[in-house]
């Protein structure tokens, strides 16, 4: 039988009138209709900018206004008040295909299909994405070749790691989710969705993959892993060292599993969560040449892999992203 649920997409906006419109439009020409869109303006600071813009849609969104709090907040704020059976989530800044959220329900229903036995309510389901530049121009666009459609959750936690492929605007969830796993962590400012989709990975929901390109992510220079470096890098590390206690006591996860989510932390430049996992549940846990040896060799090589994508990364914002 097939589904066709309701869909909340969701639009968190502080400061963010320049866009605004655009990812409106992009939400409002989705092929699939049965959606509501719900605009929350997180306290912003743009003298009515951007509440101007979103009133302007009248009855065709649903807007709010809140003290300002951080996207978390606003995030949480709208699901409270979501009537969708699912939630999309959509920055300010990001843009849909028309297609994102018809070809995830699709996805859905063949999975359904395949798998009768599958608990619809604990899955979640992300799509390909390509990034674009402040004027809507392709300056990235990634290759899923190699990720599965059916996703091994070990696999996803730990190759993650090393080539992050899991952007917030490309799920499509079960709002049930949010009962049951609790909402988007208040207390982080900068990596509160990381944190999210690793929370549901320990948890057991089953990860789906999507592998067409659905979803725009704007790279320019305002967004908040830009202008709070060093907040961003502090919230990162701890997010890994949480994951690497989680990740020591996972099932199916063995010593070498360890190994791989150390060496993806050194290729990523996350030392000190790097430098934790090493000391925690590497240490006297495996063989002593490897471990003074063939693992410091690998990890020499990861971080040098990752200081030179990290340079490259540095010069392509600096022509690319403004």
């Amino acid at each position: 039988m097939r589904i066709e649920p309701k869909v909340s997409v969701i639009i968190p906006v502080y400061n963010g009138s320049d866009y605004l419109a655009q990812a409106i439009d992009s939400a409002l020409a989705q092929d699939y209709k049965n959606t509501e869109i719900i605009v929350v303006n997180d306290g912003s600071t743009d003298d009515g900018a951007g509440e101007k813009i979103a009133l302007s849609y009248g009855d065709r969104i649903r807007y709010y206004c809140k003290e300002n709090g951080g996207v978390s907040t606003a995030l949480n704020y709208a699901l409270e008040r979501a009537e969708g059976e699912y939630f999309s989530w959509l920055s300010h800044d990001d843009l849909y295909y028309p297609q994102k959220i018809s070809k995830q329900i699709e996805f859905l229903n063949r999975i359904a299909d395949e798998e009768p036995e599958l608990d619809l309510n604990r899955l979640a389901i992300h799509t390909a994405t390509e990034s674009i530049d402040k004027d809507c121009r392709v300056i990235k666009t990634p290759n899923y070749s190699d990720v599965p459609e059916k996703e091994n959750t070990l696999d996803v936690i730990i190759n993650n790691v090393y080539n992050y492929r899991l952007s917030g605007c490309s799920f499509l969830l079960p709002i049930a989710c949010f009962r049951n796993t609790g909402g988007f962590r208040e207390d982080i400012r900068t990596v509160s969705d990381v944190e999210y989709w690793y929370r549901l990975m320990f948890e057991g929901y089953r990860f789906f993959c999507v592998r067409e390109i659905l979803v725009r992510n704007r790279s320019h220079g305002r967004q908040v892993g830009k202008t709070k470096v060093s907040l961003f890098e502090k919230e990162l590390d701890a997010l890994h060292r949480d994951i690497a206690d989680r990740l020591n006591v996972f099932e199916g996860a063995d010593i070498r599993d360890m190994e791989r989510f150390y060496l993806g932390l050194k290729k990523r430049g996350i030392n000190g969560a790097a430098d934790y996992t090493k000391k925690n549940y590497l240490r006297g846990k495996t063989g002593g040449f490897r471990y003074s040896v063939v693992i410091p060799v690998k990890a020499a090589g990861y971080s040098l892999l990752g200081k030179g994508r990290t340079a490259a990364r540095d010069i392509f914002r600096k022509i690319k992203v403004k």
